[in-house]
């Protein structure tokens, strides 16, 4: 009898866990890939942070080299105009450079714009930039700094230190930070991060004056990855990870993943909370694959966003990331394309699981 008990209450269990399991499996949304943009023979475009405006005006910050086939990272800025027939993408401008010297004199990338006003040196600004730099050539000792502007094309003005620092010069450090604006004082900041928090952590930043910036504490984020991009709406949070299927091949470029992956958890009214919750809550949407985008590496994935870190839609949303191929001349056919999930099947679906 105690064994027949034993069994069923783990019958019991297991169905439960199940039940728990099911209600999470949704049919996958497959989605529109798309060439968009490439720098040019020699160039390299990657991690990317695309802001779209009531216009439907595309402003697309991302890394780019400046000089062909030398692999030193800029900030570039793409602005993409809405036509008939699609947006049609002007001619890529350089924004910010590495500095001549100090903790960004190396590279600079990762970039991720906002609307967010802040004030420095007695000037209220408009817009603000988290990047990534780093002063060490064997790319260790990263770092999350700060830059500012009055308009969202620029020209962009660097705070002097970085925001997120990092203390050990054998780790890869803190970057490929991407942010929420949560009210006109507090940014969320989510970022990979080799502390003992990592891979994946976030800070609630006060910015509203530079001279009294309070990062906050760092918050592990459980069950997600570096090259992690997050964005929100009123009812779900979202996020685009870089990972690795079962049939990765360890050939040149080991270094980044072949697929990215779209999830969505609903949301509460305190985001470090529903971030950091040790349950595991992630819904699948649907992933970027080699079959889809034609190449053997898909990476460094961003969202397109408002300018506060929105979706601009619930019904859709679209992923920017960078495809590549295998071997010798992985690094020059870094290029950008978008994959476009249609949501309403998906979110109706959704709305009757929740039930």
């Amino acid at each position: 009898m105690k064994i027949d008990r034993i069994l069923m209450i783990g019958s019991f269990c297991t169905a439960a866990m199940l039940a728990a399991g099911a209600k999470k499996e949704l049919p996958k949304v497959v989605p529109q890939v798309n060439y968009e943009l490439s720098g040019g023979a020699g160039h390299y475009d990657y991690a990317p942070s695309f802001i779209t405006d009531k216009y439907g005006i595309v402003y697309g910050y991302l890394c780019e080299n400046r000089e062909p086939f030398k692999i030193v990272d800029y900030i570039y800025l793409y602005k993409g105009i809405p036509t008939r027939e699609g947006i049609k993408w002007q001619p890529g401008t350089e924004v910010i450079e590495p500095s001549r010297t100090g903790w960004d004199d190396c590279h600079i990338c990762d970039p991720d714009v906002r609307e967010f006003s802040t004030t420095y040196r007695g000037h209220t600004y408009k817009w603000i930039m988290t990047y990534l730099g780093v002063d060490q050539w064997d790319c260790n000792h990263n770092q999350v700094g700060i830059a500012l502007a009055d308009n969202i094309e620029g020209p962009w003005e660097k705070y002097p230190k970085p925001i997120i620092p990092y203390d050990k010069f054998d780790k890869w450090g803190t970057g490929q930070s991407t942010s929420i604006v949560l009210n006109d004082s507090t940014i969320a900041t989510f970022y990979h991060s080799t502390t003992e928090n990592g891979p994946f952590a976030m800070r609630l930043i006060n910015l509203k004056d530079l001279e009294k910036i309070d990062i906050g504490e760092e918050y592990a984020v459980p069950f997600l990855s570096a090259n992690t991009y997050v964005a929100v709406s009123d009812e779900y949070i979202y996020t685009v990870s870089e990972g690795r299927s079962e049939n990765y091949e360890k050939i040149v470029p080991t270094w980044v993943g072949d697929i990215c992956v779209v999830r969505c958890k609903p949301r509460s009214g305190d985001l470090v909370a529903d971030m950091t919750s040790p349950v595991d809550e992630w819904i699948e949407i649907g992933r970027v694959t080699p079959e889809l985008s034609g190449f053997p590496r898909n990476h460094n994935p961003g969202f397109l966003t408002d300018s506060r870190g929105w979706l601009p839609s619930e019904d859709s949303l679209t992923v920017y990331f960078t495809p590549a191929v295998t071997g010798d001349d992985w690094l020059w056919s870094y290029d950008l394309y978008s994959a476009v999930f249609d949501l309403k099947d998906f979110n109706k679906k959704l709305k009757t699981n929740k039930k």
